[in-house]
């Protein structure tokens, strides 16, 4: 792992980016790394854009919140405009295959890695977990995050939802699983 990795991840509310973003610090935390959350998101639970910060570093992290991100992480077109400025020339940015056009990140020359989480969860799973899909991807990119330590975190983070649903416990296992994996592996569940 680099020094410092600065990733942003952006999206609409009610598509889980605080608790992807929280079970992300939480278990870098835990596998000995220093990593700081801050969300920022507007007053609508579901459907304004939602911003997650998440520093994971293996020194002290001074400032919780950062200008530049090396990673961005898109999971929705109304995002772009507020991530704009997070964006310099050696920021990767990360993107849903569904969710954003290739077209709406045209202007932008970055470094791109197109992913099709949500269509791997609609397919295999249910379209809910792919946020979970991309945790275990950012996780992977990350390094140094175990997959039992992860599946731990994002168990207890969801253990209430889970007594509403109890499906999801495998199926968010399970998009771990292939978000680690790269989204290489489509195994059938």
């Amino acid at each position: 792992m680099r020094e410092l990795k600065r990733i942003l991840i952006s999206g609409e509310g009610g598509q889980g980016i605080q608790a992807l973003s929280k079970i992300l610090s939480t278990t870098a935390h835990m596998s000995g790394m220093k990593s700081l959350y801050v969300p920022n998101y507007g007053v609508e639970q579901r459907g304004g854009v939602s911003l997650g910060f998440v520093q994971i570093s293996n020194r002290e992290i001074g400032f919780p919140k950062f200008q530049n991100a090396d990673i961005l992480v898109i999971l929705a077109e109304r995002a772009i405009p507020r991530v704009r400025e997070y964006i310099t020339k050696n920021t990767l940015i990360i993107h849903d295959e569904t969710l954003v056009s290739e077209a709406s990140l045209k202007d932008i020359p970055n470094q791109k890695i197109v992913i099709p989480a949500l269509r791997i969860a609609e397919e295999k799973m249910t379209g809910r977990v792919m946020n979970m899909i991309v945790l275990g991807f950012l996780a992977d990119m990350v390094g140094g995050i175990s997959k039992d330590c992860l599946q731990e975190v994002v168990n207890e983070d969801l253990a209430r939802k889970y007594e509403e649903r109890p499906e999801l416990k495998h199926f968010n296992e399970r998009a771990v699983e292939i978000g680690m994996a790269g989204m290489k592996q489509e195994a059938t569940i």
